[in-house]
């Protein structure tokens, strides 16, 4: 026979599980609020972030934020392994995807580059929604950025657009 957990056991463990979980990568808005970007004919399009990689210190800008292939992923990006099970970087299959990134200027002050929304409208264009979220001065610079693997079937012109 098993006992049930007493109230209080269970309140706790909702409030922890609750502490560590992360919000959607679809989700936006501060304080848990959802942002709505309507976008003419558009359907969702699953987030899939690339992770454990850095912006090169020789790149000043990007003219597309469509990565097409391995040799002008590698121009822009490097590896940042670490130890663990997740520090491998996320692998990327050029054959069958693409990336979108999303690079903002080096700054000081601890920034992250979060994906909100990710659609492809009537027209076979595709739209990016981010948002920045700005944190406490560092003693050192760093390149924010977002690398969204995306399906290559749904390949287009890609918009960016930053939630303010």
């Amino acid at each position: 026979m098993t006992h049930p957990l007493p109230a209080s056991a269970v309140s706790l463990a909702l409030l922890i599980a609750g502490c560590h979980s992360a919000p959607h990568p679809n989700s936006a808005g501060n304080n848990g609020t959802s942002v709505s970007v309507d976008i003419e004919g558009a359907r969702e399009l699953e987030i899939k972030m690339a992770r454990n990689y850095f912006v090169k210190n020789t790149v000043t800008d990007i003219a597309d934020p469509r990565i097409m292939t391995a040799e002008a992923f590698d121009a822009i990006f490097g590896m940042a392994t670490t130890m663990g099970a997740d520090g491998k970087p996320t692998d990327i299959d050029f054959q069958r995807e693409f990336v979108i990134a999303v690079i903002l200027p080096e700054t000081t002050m601890a920034t992250e580059v979060i994906p909100v929304r990710l659609e492809k409208d009537g027209n076979g264009g595709i739209t990016l929604v981010y948002r920045r979220a700005v944190g406490a001065e560092q003693s050192f610079t760093t390149r924010p950025f977002a690398a969204i693997i995306v399906d290559r079937s749904e390949s287009g012109p890609v918009e960016l657009k930053e939630m303010k």
